[in-house]
């Protein structure tokens, strides 16, 4: 993708969260500009709702989106990327 800077490759990130640090790692790399899908699968509800609220709070204070690809799975776009979803 072309931008003001030059050119830019989107990078994606896979992160299985297992804890709140990686919750961390995940927005650092929403502010590196990559695409994080995140995986919360197996944790306790509590724990991966404090999670959820985290990353996500962080993507839209930086213009990001966020997307529910499927159970316990999410995907984090940083602005300027755009997701869409197409329908079966």
């Amino acid at each position: 993708m072309q931008t003001p800077f030059g050119i830019w490759l989107p990078q994606v990130t896979v992160l299985r969260c297992e804890q709140f640090e990686k919750a961390v790692e995940a927005v650092e790399a929403i502010r590196e500009r990559q695409c994080v899908v995140l995986q919360l699968e197996g944790l306790e509800s509590a724990e991966a709702q404090r999670i959820l609220d985290f990353v996500s709070g962080a993507t839209h204070a930086l213009d990001g989106q966020m997307e529910r690809v499927g159970e316990g799975t999410y995907l984090f776009a940083p602005s300027g990327v755009e997701v869409t979803r197409t329908q079966p």
